[in-house]
C-alpha cells in the first residue's frame, strides 16, 4: 500500500516514474542474468509468483521451469505464458517428500507465502501483514523435478525460509543456484551452504537487498562468506545467495 495522497499516485507523471523504474529494474536484472543464462539453458524459477524473473529468464532464450504451489498464481501464470513454448508451469512447492502441505499466507502480499509452520511468528511480515489465509498445495522433490525436467543450468529459489527443505532431495551438483536468505532464517541459509558444498565444489557470492551485482569481485568459500554475513550488523539484513561450480 503507498503511502503517498491518491492525487499523487494517480498522476500521469507518478505513473510515468513508476514505469520507468520498472523498465530500469527489468534491464538491470536482464543484464544481470544474461552473466549465467544463454539461449536454450535449462533454468528453474522455484516460487515463481507472478512470473517477474520467469519474464527475465525466458527473455534470454532459456526454457523455463516456473515452480509456483498457489493455485491462483499458477493460473496467473499460465495466461501470461500462454502460446510461450520456452515457459512451464509446473503448481507444485518443493520439498523433502512428496504430498500435501499447509501454505500460510498473507491477503496482501502473495510473496511472502510460506511452508513454514511457524512463519506467522517469525517473519518480519508477519506484524503489518498476518498470515491468516491457508491453501492446501502439493510437494514434489527436487529430485522428481531434475528426473522429469532434466539438470538445469541455472536455478533461483524463494521460499520464504523453506530453502532447506527445497534443497534436501538434491543429489547431484547444479552449475548454479541461488537462493534467498534474511536475518530471521540465517540458519536455513547456513544449511543451504552447509548441502551444496557438500555435494560440490562450490564457490559463493550474494547481492544484498535488491541489488543487480555481486558484493564481492572474487568468489569465496562458503564458510568465508557466512562468516562475513553473520558480522553485517544491519538486523533486517537480506538478499540472495550465488553458488557456482568451481571454476
Amino acid at each position: 500500500m503507498s503511502l503517498l495522497p491518491s492525487w499523487i499516485t494517480n498522476s500521469p507523471v507518478y505513473g510515468a516514474i513508476r514505469d520507468w523504474r520498472y523498465l530500469r529494474d527489468h534491464r538491470d536484472r536482464r543484464q544481470f542474468y544474461a552473466g549465467y543464462i544463454r539461449p536454450q539453458s535449462l533454468v528453474f524459477d522455484i516460487g515463481a509468483n507472478v512470473g517477474h524473473y520467469t519474464l527475465i529468464f525466458q527473455s534470454l532464450g532459456a526454457r523455463v521451469i516456473a515452480i509456483e504451489p498457489q493455485q491462483a498464481l499458477a493460473q496467473s501464470l499460465r495466461r501470461r505464458f500462454q502460446g510461450n513454448a520456452r515457459v512451464v508451469v509446473e503448481q507444485t512447492a518443493v520439498g523433502a517428500r512428496p504430498g500435501e502441505a499447509t501454505l500460510r499466507k498473507t491477503s496482501d502480499l502473495s510473496e511472502v507465502a510460506s511452508l513454514r509452520a511457524d512463519v506467522a511468528e517469525t517473519s518480519r511480515f508477519a506484524r503489518e501483514h498476518p498470515f491468516t489465509a491457508t491453501e492446501t498445495v502439493a510437494i514434489q522433490t527436487f529430485s522428481a523435478l531434475l528426473a522429469r525436467h532434466g539438470v538445469p543450468d541455472f536455478c533461483k529459489i524463494d521460499v520464504e525460509g523453506y530453502e532447506q527443505e527445497v534443497l534436501a532431495t538434491l543429489d547431484q551438483p547444479i552449475p548454479v543456484i541461488s537462493f534467498e536468505f534474511n536475518r530471521e532464517y540465517f540458519a536455513v541459509a547456513e544449511a543451504c551452504v552447509e548441502t551444496l558444498s557438500a555435494l560440490g565444489a562450490y564457490e559463493f557470492n550474494f547481492a544484498q537487498g535488491e541489488d543487480t551485482f555481486l558484493r564481492h569481485p572474487a568468489w569465496q568459500p562458503g564458510t568465508v562468506l557466512l562468516a562475513q554475513l553473520r558480522g553485517m550488523s544491519d538486523p533486517l539484513l537480506w538478499g540472495d545467495i550465488y553458488a557456482r561450480m568451481r571454476r
